[in-house]
């Protein structure tokens, strides 16, 4: 733990005078397709809220609610887990990748967070 305080102080230290420390955070949309290996393509639809993604693939609609996980957004009902982590996703279908790995077809926005 202190390893990476260290590392957060010498990085802000390099920083020139005036500017701010951040930390670039993609702005996940509220529709985004993505390509996947094999050419494969689904899209994932979070519309209806933060707690909820709903996935279109081979004509298929999936409705998966978020679920708690370190990474950025995971969502599951117990057969299928998708997993978004800025512009690349992951699904999975009974813990085996079905669709993966994925990058989202055009890029996506970001946005520098202020650290305190």
């Amino acid at each position: 733990m202190h390893r990476i305080a260290i590392v957060a102080l010498a990085a802000v230290m390099l920083l020139p005078a005036g500017a701010s420390a951040g930390i670039e955070v993609t702005d996940l949309p509220p529709r985004v397709d993505y390509v996947c290996a094999k050419n494969k393509q689904f899209s994932v639809d979070r519309s209806r809220g933060p707690r909820n993604a709903t996935i279109e693939a081979n004509g298929k609609r999936i409705d998966l609610p978020r679920v708690n996980s370190a990474a950025q957004e995971k969502y599951s009902d117990g057969d299928y887990t998708l997993y978004l982590d800025g512009e690349v996703a992951m699904l999975e279908f009974q813990s085996r990748v079905i669709y993966g790995p994925c990058k989202s077809a055009a890029p996506l926005p970001t946005y520098t967070r202020e650290v305190p």
